[in-house]
């Protein structure tokens, strides 16, 4: 390779005038053809399983791999997607699986996918088929103009431009203006042999520049991932390298770019179960463990009957639980509902050996019982944390707008007894509590300062931060107390208060999906993209705020999503999630005028939300 212009051959039949500028550069490709060579052979060496792909000898004598163009007609739910690159890109043309393999895996397609050694952006005096605006100019005349487009192009022209960086802005605008608004552009950064490291750094930073500029180019930190790759040149891979690379790539991108659009239905509201009804604590009870109590462990379409007897009023109409999954022999949810109604939504998704709960506010049966529906072979804990009643006695809430964080020990902090000080006024608080960073396997209890009851309103072990909501008495001194079992950081958030004199009643209703990204329940789909805002039906006009579970299932990256009432700032997390796992959370939020929630993610991923209830005047 030519460490002053660039990876890869570059055959020029063009001829520029005679200026010491050009002269610089005709000597440049002089040396570059000679250099050319070897790049082949580097190339040949570091892809030994595409040998069947011919070489051509351009009049020049420089060698040039055959360039590769894929076509694939799969139609995919995220889009269509054009790829150009240069010799960088070629191995992912060559090397199964290849990138459009891997997009296609991801739920991309069509795709038009084009390689070759020399391929440069177009703005300098090269033959036409090696500029990338060529390429594209041809397929827009033929019908082809996807939305989404992947260029892997600079190694060439970060040669041309050397450390002028107005040069290398020129050359990237130059095919972001010949692709056009209405397009999403991703471009990954480049690598150079170490001797040519400031040409590469130039050519990087106009990338990064033009990605803070406009919201429709991305780009992707390749120099950072590159040494978890063998790379002898510093610029291109071996085949496994190429394979692993092209997997990273089609991820990535995949992360970044994946977007939802909504076709603009909305999910068929449930009518309530019961009349507006008030908040009554409860003295924390645990009302089975299947471990120890019968029918024993649950399996896939079993079904537990919760029958609360004299441990709640008899006028209750929906209970505060605690649905924790233990032991579990491998995935699947358990989905806490009202006895002898439809139940389309789910409480706790587990996974094999991991304990996993979630809060729940969940309506009674007509007889006052609860059903947990079991899918998959796990052990069942259900703690009983209050209840709702018809009768005005309760407790009503104030929610906020905006969740609003009260401690985060990251900042001051670890402590295994965390002490906090509620709203003026307030009987109980609901609040939403995560662990993060945790040292070994443990759980968090919330409770009147004083008066612990020793049961979890959140699992977690070491990994991605695990978050869970609960409803809180406040002690006579205005206090609640968060405590963990063994070591870990601690963030809590408000999300309202209760008190005799609050704002709103709870109306419950039989669990029901108002969102799924998976199949448009809430009319949004195929996947909710990073930091993309979803805004969603899931209460009627007559609701001021509402609670449901927040489920996030398999991202592609470990992510949180955020839930709030579409109005200011995106709040904390409200379901923090691994990547390829499946995490839910209860929640109460504030909704918009129209009973609409906004959910931010911070990564791609598939959103789920139920509702059980809402919350009115």
């Amino acid at each position: 390779m030519n460490e002053m212009n660039g990876a890869g051959g570059i055959s020029s039949g063009a001829r520029t005038a005679t200026t010491p500028q050009h002269a610089t550069r005709r000597a440049g490709r002089r040396s570059l053809r000679r250099a050319s060579r070897l790049v082949g052979l580097v190339f040949a060496l570091l892809l030994p399983v595409v040998a069947v792909v011919s070489t051509v000898a351009e009049p020049s004598g420089t060698v040039h791999a055959v360039p590769v163009q894929i076509d694939k007609s799969q139609v995919g739910p995220y889009g269509a997607v054009t790829v150009i690159g240069d010799s960088v890109l070629l191995g992912s043309a060559v090397v199964s699986p290849t990138l459009a393999d891997r997009l296609l895996e991801r739920g991309w397609g069509p795709i038009k996918m084009r390689a070759g050694e020399g391929y440069t952006s177009g703005k300098f005096g090269v033959r036409q088929d090696f500029r990338a605006t060529y390429w594209l100019d041809l397929w827009r005349s033929q019908g082809w103009d996807a939305p989404n487009v992947i260029v892997n192009i600079g190694a060439n022209d970060s040669g041309f431009c050397d450390t002028d960086l107005a040069c290398a802005r020129d050359a990237v605008m130059h095919v972001v203006n010949n692709i056009g608004p209405g397009h999403r552009i991703w471009w990954p950064q480049i690598t150079r042999l170490y001797t040519a490291h400031p040409q590469q750094n130039n050519w990087n930073l106009a990338l990064t520049q033009i990605a803070a500029e406009r919201d429709d180019f991305f780009t992707w930190d390749w120099p950072a991932e590159l040494p978890l790759y063998n790379s002898p040149d510093g610029t291109h891979l071996d085949a496994p390298g190429y394979r692993a690379r092209s997997a990273r790539m089609a991820e990535v991108f995949t992360l970044t770019l994946a977007r939802a659009t909504d076709d603009g239905t909305e999910a068929e509201l449930p009518s309530p179960s019961a009349p507006p009804s008030t908040f009554v604590s409860l003295p924390a009870e645990r009302i089975i463990d299947t471990r120890t109590d019968e029918p024993g462990r649950q399996t896939t379409g079993d079904v537990l009957t919760l029958d609360f007897g004299d441990l709640i009023p008899d006028d209750t109409t929906a209970v505060s639980l605690y649905v924790a999954a233990a032991l579990s022999g491998g995935n699947g949810y358990l989905a806490a509902g009202p006895c002898g109604e439809p139940n389309s939504g789910a409480t706790v998704n587990f996974a094999a050996g991991a304990a996993r709960g979630a809060p729940s506010i969940t309506a009674v049966g007509d007889d006052g019982t609860v059903c947990i529906e079991t899918s998959g072979e796990t052990d069942v804990i259900v703690d009983l944390q209050g209840a709702f009643v018809s009768s005005a006695d309760g407790l009503k809430l104030d929610p906020l707008d905006t969740p609003e964080r009260l401690v985060d020990t990251r900042d001051t902090g670890r402590a295994t007894e965390l002490v906090i000080d509620a709203p003026e006024g307030a009987e109980a608080v609901a609040v939403n509590l995560a662990a993060i960073k945790a040292s070994g396997i443990g759980y968090l209890e919330a409770y009147p300062c004083g008066d612990p009851a020793g049961v979890a309103n959140v699992n977690y072990r070491p990994g991605p931060p695990v978050s869970g909501s609960a409803i809180v008495d406040v002690a006579d001194d205005g206090t609640v107390c968060v405590s963990s079992s063994t070591p870990t950081d601690v963030a809590v958030d408000i999300t309202g208060s209760f008190a005799a004199d609050g704002a709103l009643s709870f109306v419950p209703v039989a669990p029901t999906r108002t969102l799924d990204t998976r199949h448009a329940i809430g009319g949004w789909s195929p996947i909710h993209g990073a930091e993309q805002v979803l805004d969603v039906r899931v209460a009627p006009p007559s609701a001021e705020a509402v609670t449901g579970t927040l489920t996030v299932v398999r991202p592609v990256g470990t992510t949180y999503v955020a839930s709030y009432g579409c109005v200011g700032d995106p709040p904390n997390a409200s379901v923090n999630v691994g990547a390829g796992a499946v995490a839910a959370n209860s929640l109460t939020s504030g909704v918009t005028a129209d009973g609409e929630l906004c959910f931010l993610a911070a990564g791609a991923t598939t959103t789920v939300f139920d509702t059980t209830g809402w919350w009115v005047s």
